[in-house]
């Protein structure tokens, strides 16, 4: 490992994320070939086969009922399980990151924040008291806000918000301007804007997004002054934008949000500072932002929720272009690599997965056995159909196999459309009486899940702590709601 101490925090949270680090790689190391490994792939590569031997003997017959209770710690569980299962269990369950939202010990934070905290005086925004009240009062008036969002965002979006996660880094870094980074159709940034009255600009890549946005922006504001005729705050304003990791382009964006700020809301120059907002922004673009965060003075705080993993650019050479690691102590690290495969079963959330196995409604989960035997043909017929991508298709109670063929390669060309005499033999129906065994499998793969995403996340976390960016790593949703629900804040002092 390269001798870089000096520039890692040494307070004792960084200094625990780094060896709590260095101990899920020891973990991964004997056990990634799980999360590695393709579940379409299950008899192709035998995969079963793989586990050892006495996980095999216990697991075999293991209902998936039991196996879900089992892996959510159910302590009325019986069954004698291998000692290395257990141990593997009671691991992965100390080391990953805590995403329960209800704990107040889950909260994460680089202990510079208590050392440099200081009593400079903050912004502090005078609530509409008009709005309030009406807002408090009247479920019609409320329910403005919800209009168009779906539910698990309209839950986002609240919890967001009107716990002041993003509201209150504004009010701490005494900012009050927002900028609103892959806003979409601007849910959050009409709350922010109109809620809180904040200066919300939304940076999109999608023009027909920002349309609509800009259509319900000026909905919404209409129907407040039905009830508030005298309501003052300013729509968000939306701005057409692709982010991508270069000095240049960021130099020029941030001109353009300061310019966009001063003739839109009529600010001056020293009014123009502002915060980061990200509500699940994909893929790379959480790195952009944590690399614009950390590099601009402009930006006072960030306020991030990851999502899609597996879309992050991994490059261990050119650090440009790279999603992830981020941090210098990662990087340092001769094994730091996460997996495409990896990364992409961190995205899913553990605990619902294993309330599907607990009450037995894992119909749905079936389509992993279906999907693994259609390999095992697709390839017979063809070695160059292996992985091909298929339609997706849900798996409903009473489907079987040949109807799931038929809806998974529609699109084929006839000569490579799927045969009565493809399904209905003796291998393929040994195949699917297996069906208990890859949901088995498939949950020891989410039993090691959340220790990628917890790689993640400490990734980012240390590297905003390696620039003296103090971070914060808070649960704020539940996670059977919204599966990524830990938020990445930091303000600068």
């Amino acid at each position: 490992m390269a001798a870089t101490s000096d520039i890692w925090c040494t307070c004792r949270v960084c200094t625990k994320i780094r060896v709590t680090i260095d101990q899920i790689f020891s973990v991964l190391d004997v056990h990634g070939w799980l999360l590695n490994s393709y579940i379409v792939d299950f008899f192709q590569e035998n995969l079963w086969e793989k586990l050892p031997g006495s996980w095999r003997f216990t697991l075999q017959d293991t209902p998936p009922q039991e196996f879900g209770k089992w892996l959510a710690g159910d302590i009325l569980c019986k069954r004698v399980w291998p000692l290395s299962l257990l141990a593997l269990r009671q691991v992965t369950n100390i080391l990953q990151v805590n995403r329960n939202h209800e704990d107040p010990e889950s909260i994460i934070s680089c202990e510079l924040n208590i050392l440099n905290n200081n009593n400079n005086e903050t912004y502090r925004k005078d609530k509409n008291e008009a709005f309030e009240e009406l807002h408090s009062q009247d479920h019609k008036f409320r329910n403005l806000f919800s209009k168009h969002i779906k539910k698990k965002k309209r839950y986002e979006i609240q919890e967001i918000a009107e716990v002041i996660v993003c509201a209150d880094c504004a009010y701490e870094a005494n900012c009050k301007c927002i900028v609103d980074i892959g806003a979409g159709m601007g849910h959050l940034a009409r709350i922010l804007a109109f809620r809180y009255g904040l200066y919300v600009t939304c940076i999109e890549q999608d023009c027909i997004l920002l349309q609509q946005a800009r259509k319900w922006d000026e909905e919404l504001l209409m129907s407040i002054r039905k009830h508030l005729p005298n309501f003052s705050e300013k729509c968000p304003q939306q701005f057409i934008a692709k982010l991508e990791p270069s000095n240049l382009v960021e130099s020029k964006l941030v001109s353009q949000l300061q310019e966009l700020f001063q003739n839109k809301f009529i600010l001056n120059e020293a009014e123009i500072k502002f915060g980061l907002v990200g509500l699940h922004p994909c893929g790379d673009l959480a790195p952009i932002l944590l690399k614009l965060y950390s590099s601009r003075d402009e930006a006072k705080f960030i306020c991030i929720v990851g999502c899609c993993y597996m879309k992050l650019t991994i490059h261990s050479e050119i650090s440009g272009l790279k999603g992830y690691p981020l941090s210098k102590y990662l990087m340092s690290r001769k094994n730091h690599l996460l997996t495409y495969t990896s990364l992409e079963v961190a995205c899913h959330a553990i605990e619902k997965y294993c309330d599907k196995l607990k009450t037995g409604c894992y119909e749905d989960l079936i389509v992993h056995t279906y999907r693994a035997a259609l390999e095992t043909i697709l390839i017979k017929k063809c070695e160059k159909l292996r992985h091909s991508q298929l339609r997706n298709v849900k798996v409903t109670k009473g489907m079987s196999f040949k109807q799931y063929c038929t809806a998974a390669t529609a699109h084929f060309d006839n000569n490579l459309q799927i045969q009565d005499s493809d399904i209905n033999n003796a291998e393929i129906n040994g195949y699917l009486n297996q069906w208990q065994q890859v949901i088995i499998f498939g949950s020891l793969r989410m039993m090691l899940a959340p220790l990628v995403e917890t790689i993640v996340l400490y990734d980012r976390f240390l590297f905003l702590s390696e620039k003296n960016l103090t971070p914060t790593l808070k649960p704020v949703f539940d996670s059977r709601l919204s599966p990524r629900n830990l938020v990445l804040m930091s303000r600068k002092k």
